[in-house]
């Protein structure tokens, strides 16, 4: 069982001086001694340092308890050992990494792995502590450091990542985010369903109702797209009005009811009010192919998605919603 302890001290002070919440803290750590001695330190911190922001330590002595509760609740920080006899050297830092790419990491390491803790850092973790030589005012700041660079990239991965129009993930943000499903479809064997939608006839709708109609169709699109597919699903807007989606753990028969779905919405839409043009959206789905990248699939579904635009123009039969 993981054993859960707060300090004291620092509670007690931030019940009167209503000071910031715990910064909540994992440790995977097999020694219960060493876990103690980093308790009583965190302890000795707030009554050192005026405005030390409090802790809360979680502590367990294996990865998978560690694994198991960071699927279940959230830490700002974990303090992992590297030196755990299920999992040594950077093992345990690589399995976190993988599965928790957004938890930041601080890497526990002996006297005299030096080598080790470069290589930690090279591999993502965020800092590393020296265990026997970890003062209150070290780990305070190492702590601090490591949140807040964490929060500083969260934010501009945000930024870099988000569609500013839709709000949905660009390009970018989609395929750095759908790479983790692709490998870990390849390593157990799993599956998904990518889609590719695009909006017919976007430069009339700019030629006939101006820009700021066609920006409001795609916002609109974007939120159809919401109520289309599940919140586990990815979506995105790659460019002008194309999107897509990653529909997880879907298979080809799943197409359809997506596509229903997808339709009903589009109608639902141009039923509200009387426009000059009438929204249309042509869907195109691949299959998760273990010998192809997220990109490759990807490219397979705009291509098919445009023409699929291309033959209703055309006037040939094409049933781009089904």
């Amino acid at each position: 069982m993981p054993l859960t302890q707060a300090s004291e001290k620092l509670a007690r002070r931030t019940i009167t001086d209503l000071g910031p919440e715990a910064i909540r803290i994992l440790l995977v750590d097999d020694n219960v001694r060493h876990a103690q001695l980093l308790a009583e330190t965190m302890g000795d911190v707030g009554v050192a340092y005026s405005g030390a922001q409090p802790y809360s330590l979680t502590h367990v002595t294996h990865l998978d308890e560690g694994m198991e509760l960071l699927t279940r609740k959230d830490f700002d920080v974990v303090l992992l050992d590297l030196s755990l006899p299920e999992a040594p050297g950077l093992d345990a830092l690589m399995h976190l990494r993988e599965r928790f790419e957004s938890v930041p990491l601080i890497a526990l390491t002996a006297r005299g792995e030096d080598e080790l803790a470069n290589l930690a850092l090279q591999a993502g973790a965020q800092d590393f502590l020296q265990k026997g030589n970890i003062t209150g005012d070290l780990l305070a700041r190492t702590i601090r450091s490591a949140v807040h660079i964490s929060s500083l990239q969260a934010a501009l991965r945000s930024l870099s990542f988000i569609d500013g129009l839709t709000a949905l993930y660009n390009r970018r943000g989609f395929l750095t985010l759908a790479e983790p499903h692709i490998k870990r479809a390849q390593r157990a064997k799993g599956q998904f369903l990518l889609c590719a939608a695009d909006v017919t006839d976007l430069k009339q709708i700019n030629t006939v109702g101006g820009y700021d109609e066609g920006d409001a169709v795609l916002r609109a699109v974007a939120d159809i797209l919401k109520r289309s597919f599940r919140d586990s699903d990815l979506l995105a807007r790659l460019e002008g009005g194309t999107f897509a989606a990653l529909a997880v753990d879907a298979t080809s028969d799943k197409g359809p009811i997506i596509a229903t779905r997808l339709q009903y919405n589009v109608q639902e839409y141009n039923n509200r009010t009387i426009r000059n043009y009438e929204l249309k959206v042509v869907l195109a789905f691949v299959e998760f192919d273990p010998s192809g990248s997220i990109e490759d699939l990807l490219a397979k579904a705009v291509l098919e998605s445009h023409g699929g635009k291309r033959r209703r123009s055309s006037g040939k039969r094409y049933r781009g919603l089904e």
